[in-house]
């Protein structure tokens, strides 16, 4: 690297053999001379772009020291050799004291130190450049670390934080010492454990609760020595984001687990529930299918027989079964239907629906000879999906309809009211009731409670209730009394 080198002497002669001295030792050195003021106050002016100046003492027009205080007051850091011949060893003193690099006489025996001094402050300089950029860099990354770092004394003064130290707790950096919270507290406590250089502690502090306004920090804590002195070194991290996270996963496993958990009661029951409904499938569908063969084997015979009285009331029998059996598959595809359909909710207003349920009924000779009243108020409102609440209502009052005592008109209630985000739709009769050991059974598939002939039907009316509420984030039940009547009720959300 090619240095500049400042030459400030008024003896040309001098000049001409530090010159000569320098050039031997420094190949390509470019040296610019300067023997009077309007020279010097140029490079001033041009900003002292040089690497090392080497000023005599006693000049005509000013002195070393004054070139000294100059040159300082501009670039302290730029390197200055004092090289005299006038200078006395008081004035070499008071010269180091301003700053001064090195001083040389200007002696020819002395001639040859210059080249060993200019290279001894060009390499102390540049390894003060060093420290200076290096403790620059140091800085900078410490003010912008997201990582709160303190220096306190053995006795817990705190005397120096960096920006985000500050940020994190708050107080005036520049009174340090009156800074008071609750986290210097606690390390408070773990300075006793630090009783030698580079020993460290650790702690974790959580202040207040960690999922509200809380905070959670980690601090690191390490002894050093600093200028003969002990002191504490720490460090701080808000790990309050991750500590929230953490919890967060934490709670999402134990959601997952518990999702699980239901995921697979839910299946265990739907694989029960497959069972009974294939065994109820399979005895309730083939039971008909056998009273029709047996039909069949009597007609074979008879006809043989030659004895066809009877030929007209099995055939009607015949029909009857077969007209069952469709109403029973019909209704089991109804069933399937509503388990594996997209239900779309829509805010309903409710007497509209049982305006729509009693229009579908009006051609039931049962529900013409009923007395229905509907009790429900006109801005009532339900979310659900209306053709599976209209088929479920129909259903429940198809049968309020249809169980009752021999030689009696059915009488029923229809009522609803609004029970907090729920409502409650109930249809009331006057009927056969049910035992209480019934009612767990009366909503499952071909779950009949009296014979064919005594009620007719294919035992999965109430099924199709129960499936077509529940997906409607519903739920149903009945309260009855054998004898006395029922309420079936279906509680549904408020719209």
């Amino acid at each position: 690297m090619t240095i500049t080198l400042l030459l400030l002497d008024d003896n040309p002669d001098d000049r001409a053999l530090a010159r000569r001295e320098l050039e031997r030792h420094f190949d390509g050195c470019v040296i610019r001379e300067v023997g009077d003021r309007a020279g010097f106050d140029r490079e001033m002016q041009d900003g002292l772009q040089v690497d090392l100046i080497i000023t005599d003492f006693q000049m005509r027009w000013i002195t070393g020291l004054d070139i000294l205080k100059q040159v300082r007051a501009y670039d302290a850091q730029l390197p200055v050799i004092m090289f005299t011949a006038t200078g006395t060893q008081e004035i070499a003193v008071e010269a180091m004291k301003l700053g001064l690099d090195d001083y040389v006489i200007k002696s020819p025996r002395h001639y040859a130190r210059l080249p060993v001094a200019v290279r001894t402050c060009l390499d102390r300089s540049e390894i003060r450049a060093r420290a200076i950029r290096s403790e620059s860099r140091l800085a900078g990354l410490l003010e912008n670390i997201q990582l709160g770092v303190f220096r306190m004394s053995l006795d817990g003064r705190l005397q120096e934080g960096n920006r985000a130290f500050w940020t994190m707790l708050g107080g005036d950096p520049t009174a340090p010492e009156t800074l008071r919270h609750p986290l210097l507290d606690q390390v408070l406590t773990r300075l006793p454990a630090l009783q030698a250089a580079l020993d460290t502690a650790e702690l974790q502090a959580e202040l207040g609760a960690i999922d509200d306004a809380g905070r959670f920090f980690v601090v690191k804590l390490v002894r050093v020595r600093v200028d003969g002195h002990d002191a504490v070194d720490g460090i701080v991290e808000d790990a309050t984001s991750l500590r929230r996270a953490s919890a967060e996963i934490l709670r999402l496993n134990a959601e997952l687990e518990q999702r699980i958990v239901e995921r697979t009661r839910q299946l265990q029951e739907a694989n029960e529930a497959l069972e009974t409904f294939g065994f109820s499938v399979s005895h309730d569908l083939r039971e008909p299918l056998r009273t029709i063969q047996g039909y069949a084997a009597a007609l074979r015979q008879d006809v043989r027989a030659g004895d066809l009285r009877h030929l007209e009331k099995f055939v009607e029998r015949i029909n009857a079964i077969a007209r069952r059996i469709d109403q029973m598959v019909s209704d089991l595809l109804e069933f399937a239907r509503l388990s594996r359909a997209e239900i779309a909710s829509e805010n309903l207003v409710l007497t509209d629906i049982v305006r729509d349920v009693r229009i579908a009924l009006q051609n039931d000779q049962d529900y013409r000879a009923a007395v229905v009243q509907v009790d429900i108020p006109d801005d009532l409102r339900v979310r659900a999906h209306r053709p599976i609440l209209v088929q479920a209502l129909t259903n429940l009052l198809g049968n309020a309809v249809k169980f009752v005592r021999p030689n009696t008109h059915a009488a029923i209630n229809v009522v609803a009211r609004a029970h907090g985000r729920q409502v409650r739709i109930e249809v009331q009769d006057n009927g056969i009731g049910l035992a209480e050991e019934a009612r767990t059974r009366v909503f499952n598939v071909f779950e009949r409670l009296h014979g064919e002939e005594e009620y007719p039907g294919t035992g999965i009316g109430l099924a199709i209730v129960k499936k077509g509420v529940e997906r409607m984030d519903g739920c149903v039940g009945v309260d009855a009394a054998p004898g006395i009547g029922s309420t079936f009720w279906i509680e549904l959300p408020s719209a």
